[in-house]
């Protein structure tokens, strides 16, 4: 069922590692809180399922902003390996990784950010009217 998984495809560095062991740690949080409070209804019928639009432009700017989150910290990534990498020392990332780095944070803070942003605040400002049957 999972192909060619096994241990050796799972991240080695401590950076990728950390930021994998996070990204689960958060969503098992989240998953229990929500299971919590007993809100998985509520959350199904009034938020993911709706169709008004300042809700979907809600979530939208809540992606957005979670997103940017992601894109600032690939920015510390990066900033923080420019920072040690002088001389003969070559930082806490190799070169490859910078690169994958680089090209996410680029892609995450147009597509997601910036357009989620744009597209999350016009269903929120723009006024939606209906057309009536006459």
């Amino acid at each position: 069922m999972l192909g060619r998984l096994s241990w050796s495809a799972f991240p080695h560095d401590a950076v990728t590692r950390g930021g994998a062991l996070s990204m689960v740690f958060v969503l098992l949080a989240l998953v229990a809180f929500v299971t919590y409070q007993k809100r998985w209804t509520w959350l199904w019928k009034d938020w993911l399922t709706s169709l008004d639009h300042k809700k979907i432009g809600l979530m939208y700017v809540i992606v957005a902003v979670v997103m940017l989150l992601r894109g600032l910290a690939d920015a510390a990534l990066m900033r923080g390996q420019q920072a040690v990498s002088a001389g003969a020392n070559h930082g806490y990332l190799d070169a490859n990784h910078f690169q994958q780095i680089f090209s996410a944070h680029g892609t995450i803070m147009i597509f997601f950010v910036a357009m989620g942003l744009v597209f999350g605040f016009v269903n929120l400002l723009c006024p939606c009217k209906l057309a009536r049957a006459t």
